[in-house]
C-alpha cells in the first residue's frame, strides 16, 4: 500500500475545513429524515446536489416511494479497484421532546459540537465522506480506481436501502461504513433479532376476580410476568458467552402493552424483545432458544398461552483481520490521529451486514462521533472529528486507489 508524500497529504488536507464541515452537518440535520416513517427525500436531494456541484457522477433511485438512494462516483483512470464510502440518510425518532435542551432539528453549535437528531448517527459521517471526495477532486489527484460514495435509506429499520444498492448491481473491492466509531476501525458487529411475544387470557369484570381464578379469569399480564422473569434469567446465561470483538449476546424487552380498560381483566399482553446476536450466531438458533423458554413455561403452567412472531432479523458481520480494508483503515487512522489505534468490534448492527454477507465486500465501520452520543437526547457530533474522518477517508482513497 503506497504512502502518498507528505506534501500531497498536506495539500489535500488543506482543502478540508472545519467551517464547511460544520455547515454540511447543520444543513443535513435541518432536513429531518426520521425513520419510521422514512422522510429521506429532502436530505437525499441536498446531498445529490452537493455531489453534482463538485463534478461527481451522480445517480438517485427510489427504494420506496419518495425514499431515494444517492450515489456519487469520483472516477479513476482505470475504474478499479473501487473503494466505497457508505452512509445512511435516515435517523431515529426523537423520543421525549421535552427532554431536549436544543432544537432537535436546529443544528445548533455549542463548544465545537453540532447538536441535533442524526448529527452523530450519521450525518456527520455523510459530511466526512463528501468532504473527502471534494478534497481529492479539487486537488486534481490522479487516481487509478474509483471512489464511490453511497447514501442509503432505511438503515435504522430493515436495511432495504443498502440491499437495493446491491440489487442494482453496485459493488466494490472494499467499503467503509461511516458509522460513529470515534474514528477507530471496527471489523465486526452484532446481529439482531426482534421478536414479539404475546400471552392470551380470559377477560372478566375486575370486580369478580379471586386469587383462585374462580370466575374463570386468566390475566394475560400476570402470565407475561413469568416470561419477563425468564428472559431476565436468559440474559444471565447469555452473558456467559463471549466474542473477543463484540462481547456477549444480549436480550432486552423494549415495549409492553396489555389490557384495554382498568376494570377488565386483560385478555392479551404483548412485548417486543431485542436479542443481539454474535457475528457467527444465526437468528434461527436464537429464536429456537426463546421458543424453548416458552415451551418450558407452558409445561410448568398449562394455562399459559403464548404466541411468538419474528419482527425483524439482521445477521451479524465480521471482516477478516487480514483484509486490505482493515489494514488501510488502521494505517490511515493512525497517520491522521498521530497515535496507535486498535481494530475492534461493535455491539450495534449496521448495513455492514449486507455488504459483507450479501455482496462479499470486505467492510469496516469508521466514522466521526461516539456510539454513546447516537440515539440520545441532545445528540451531537464534534466538528473536529468530522474533519479528521474526512482526512482518514481521503488518505484511504489515496492508498487504495492512487
Amino acid at each position: 500500500m503506497p504512502s502518498p508524500s507528505l506534501q500531497t497529504r498536506k495539500h489535500i488536507f488543506s482543502k478540508i475545513s472545519s467551517k464547511e464541515a460544520a455547515k454540511l452537518v447543520q444543513d443535513m440535520v435541518r432536513k429531518p429524515s426520521v425513520n419510521p416513517p422514512g422522510n429521506e427525500a429532502e436530505v437525499a436531494q441536498y446531498l445529490a446536489e452537493k455531489m453534482r456541484e463538485i463534478g461527481l457522477d451522480v445517480e438517485t433511485f427510489e427504494i420506496m416511494p419518495h425514499r431515494p438512494n444517492v450515489t456519487g462516483r469520483l472516477k479513476g483512470e482505470k475504474g478499479h479497484p473501487i473503494l466505497m464510502l457508505n452512509g445512511h440518510l435516515d435517523v431515529v425518532p426523537l423520543g421525549n421532546t421535552e427532554l431536549w435542551t436544543v432544537e432537535p432539528f436546529g443544528g445548533e453549535i455549542r463548544d465545537g459540537r453540532v447538536h441535533g437528531r442524526g448529527s452523530a448517527d450519521m450525518k456527520g459521517g455523510l459530511a466526512a465522506m463528501f468532504l473527502a471526495a471534494k478534497a481529492l477532486k479539487e486537488s486534481n489527484v490522479s487516481l487509478k480506481g474509483d471512489l464511490l460514495l453511497t447514501a442509503v435509506v432505511d438503515e435504522e429499520v430493515t436495511g432495504s436501502g443498502a440491499q437495493g444498492l446491491i440489487d442494482r448491481g453496485y459493488t466494490a473491492d472494499m467499503a467503509v461504513v461511516a458509522e460513529p466509531t470515534e474514528l477507530r476501525p471496527v471489523r465486526a458487529h452484532k446481529g439482531l433479532l426482534w421478536l414479539e411475544i404475546s400471552t392470551t387470557g380470559k377477560a372478566v369484570h375486575s370486580s369478580r376476580v379471586s386469587s383462585r381464578g374462580a370466575s374463570g379469569e386468566v390475566n394475560a399480564v400476570y402470565k407475561m410476568a413469568k416470561i419477563l422473569d425468564a428472559l431476565q434469567t436468559y440474559l444471565i446465561e447469555l452473558e456467559k458467552r463471549d466474542d473477543p470483538l463484540v462481547g456477549n449476546p444480549t436480550v432486552s424487552v423494549g415495549t409492553i402493552t396489555g389490557g384495554s380498560k382498568t376494570n377488565m381483566v386483560p385478555d392479551r399482553c404483548s412485548i417486543t424483545v431485542d436479542r443481539r446476536l454474535l457475528p457467527h450466531e444465526s437468528s434461527d438458533d436464537a429464536k429456537a432458544e426463546v421458543e424453548d423458554i416458552l415451551r418450558r413455561l407452558r409445561k410448568e403452567d398449562p394455562s399459559l398461552k403464548t404466541e411468538l412472531k419474528v419482527v425483524l432479523s439482521r445477521e451479524g458481520a465480521v471482516t477478516g483481520i487480514d483484509e486490505q480494508v482493515v489494514h488501510l483503515s488502521k494505517e490511515a487512522a493512525e497517520e491522521v490521529l498521530g497515535t496507535e489505534v486498535e481494530v475492534s468490534g461493535s455491539p450495534a448492527t449496521s448495513d455492514m451486514t449486507i455488504f459483507v454477507n450479501q455482496a462479499s465486500i470486505p467492510t469496516v465501520l469508521l466514522g466521526p462521533g461516539r456510539l454513546g452520543a447516537a440515539h440520545i437526547t441532545d445528540e451531537y457530533v464534534e466538528v473536529d472529528q468530522v474533519v479528521r474522518a474526512a482526512k482518514i477517508f481521503a488518505l484511504m482513497a489515496l492508498k487504495a486507489l492512487g
